[in-house]
Parts: structure tokens; sequence; C-alpha cells
């Protein structure tokens, strides 16, 4: 079995800055990485690579005075680009639309702002009640908003319009939503006070085609599908995270280590590797080719909640931001 190891050379042992975003180094890199940004205050609230894995943006919140609250770095040199100068609101959720053209954020505005990385100029779409979490469908066309309200929403980007509100009776707050790899299902994970707070629309005919029924008050925040949208993951706040049957709507397996709510998953782009982070600072590694309810490693150094994990398109690298203002990057191996 590979075993995914932090090395933390380019550090050394003196290293006592906290920053906002660390690049950590292998020991067999030809040159240390750097350290690209850092900020007395605020935090990471999402980490997102870009298609062709060059750029890794991070949304960050409680930043004191004007700050940009969107930032992207050249992961190859590890440089900063220029912050974009007028994305001043908290930045909850981004993701990166298929093309890299595109860069999808929302936060504590009434809206869901589209920018264009060439040229940083933002459209906006309104929406009645905040925008918890939002993802694009692999054909681009589509961005799909998990909202306050209890409805996700699909919108149609060349027009910016809406073209369908999932809801049904007992879905609370949409604090979640994933598209299958092939486009034809989203999951929706929500507050509900119910059994089966992640369900699985058929978007053919905007019905719920199978739901995760799950102890009740644990309540679901993340939710993925694997590469080949047989195996969905989602986290809760019972500290389980639980690999399902995406047509059955069955468990496969429950997945025991965190010691807090799990609050983010991801898989690696061969769908071999589950990241999950937590509450408990940690960012744990699962085989899910074997789906081994142990982890096959455990990376600590956040010092606080881990808020988001992500790997990068070609599965070497997985990054992860916390709540202790830093955003780190993991070699997978």
């Amino acid at each position: 079995m590979r075993r995914r190891t932090l090395l933390l050379a380019a550090l050394g042992a003196s290293a006592v800055a906290v920053p906002l975003a660390v690049i950590e180094s292998r020991t067999d890199d030809a040159a240390p990485r750097n350290v690209v940004f850092a900020l007395p205050d605020g935090y990471a609230t999402c980490v997102a690579f870009s298609p062709d894995g060059k750029t890794l943006a991070a949304g960050l919140s409680g930043l004191q005075g004007t700050h940009s609250t969107l930032r992207l770095w050249d992961v190859a040199e590890g440089t900063s680009t220029a912050p974009w100068p007028d994305q001043i609101e908290d930045v909850a959720k981004l993701a990166f639309g298929p093309d890299g053209k595109t860069l999808a954020t929302t936060g504590e505005t009434l809206e869901v702002s589209l920018w264009n990385r060439a040229d940083r100029t933002r459209i906006a779409l309104p929406h009645p009640q905040l925008t918890l979490d939002l993802a694009f469908a692999p054909d681009g066309r589509t961005l799909a908003t998990g909202c306050r309200d209890g409805a996700a929403r699909l919108w149609d980007l060349p027009t910016r319009t809406v073209t369908a509100t999932l809801t049904t009776q007992g879905m609370a707050v949409v604090n979640a939503v994933a598209f299958s790899p092939d486009g034809q299902t989203l999951a929706t994970g929500s507050a509900d006070l119910t059994e089966s707070p992640v369900r699985l629309w058929d978007l053919r005919t905007r019905t719920v085609a199978a739901t995760l029924v799950a102890p009740l008050w644990h309540g679901f925040k993340p939710v993925a599908f694997g590469p080949t949208g047989h195996i969905v993951a989602t986290g809760s706040a019972d500290n389980i995270v639980r690999l399902w049957n995406s047509v059955t709507g069955t468990v496969l397996t429950e997945l025991t280590g965190h010691t807090g709510p799990v609050t983010t998953v991801a898989f690696s782009p061969d769908g071999d590797i589950l990241a999950t982070g937590g509450e408990d600072r940690t960012v744990r590694l699962w085989d899910t080719s074997t789906l081994d309810a142990v982890p096959i490693d455990t990376l600590t150094g956040h010092t606080d909640k881990v808020t988001s994990v992500a790997f990068s398109p070609e599965g070497k690298t997985l990054a992860s931001a916390g709540l202790d203002g830093t955003v780190r990057l993991w070699p997978n191996r």
C-alpha cells in the first residue's frame, strides 16, 4: 500500500510565523517551496485547484479592513497573483468552471459571483437567500447552488436564468451540492430533521432518485461523488464518514477516526483515496479501493478546524484550508 506522508523540510524547525498559505516541500524537491501569503487576521474557508492544476484559489473570511478575500497562487512557483481588487466580501465557497476560465464564489451577500479570470470582471446571479454551496456541471453550462431557504437551484449559465428549483417535503437548509461525473445526478446535503438529509436527484426528471438514510440529528454538510459516479461520500456531525452506493442508496462502509464533526470530503482523481477534514484539526486519507475503515494516513499541522480539502487534477497534491489561517499543500504519494 502506498503511504502518504507530510514532509516539512521547507519550513525548518525554527519557523514560527503562521502564514495564511503555506506550500510544504518534499525532501526531493529541487528547491524549497515558499510561504506565498500571510495575514495577521482572518481564516481560509475553501480551496480549489484550476482544471490545469497550475493555480490554487482560496476563499478568505474574517479579514479586517478592505483586504481582498479571493486569492490565487501559481502552484509551480509558489507565488501569489495580484489579489482581486473588488472582492472584499467574505468568500464561503468557490469553484472553477471546467474550462478554467470562470471562477464562481459565494459568501455573505444574496448573490453568486461569476468571475472572468482573464479580465477579472464579475457577473452576479441574485438569490433570495444566502447561498451555502455551489458546483459546476461537467459540461460547464449549468451551475448548482444550495441555499438557506431549503432549495437547490440549477442555473443555465449562457442565459443566467434558473431552470429548476429542487426542493421536497422536509428539505431544509441546503449546505452541500455535488454533480455526478456524467452530470445526470445532483447530490444535495441539507440540515433536515429527518433520516434522509442527503438526496440524489435525477436531473432528467428533476425528482429524487434515492435518499441516503442516516441517524437523526446528525445532519450532513459535505458530499462528493467518486470519479466513476458509483460511490458517494458524506461527512456528518457524528464524526463519521460514510461511503454509499449511489444507485441503491445503501451504506457501503462507515469510516471512523475523526474525533470531531467531518466538515469536508474529496476524492482523488483516480478514486483510490478519499480525503476528509474535520473539526478535530486533522486531514485523514482513506483507501477506497479496499473500503478499509482505518485511515491510511492522518495529516496534522492545522491548529483549528479544517474547512476544505481538494486534490490537484493529476492527484499528486492535496490542498487543505483551515480556521487557523493556513492553506497547506501536502504531497500525495
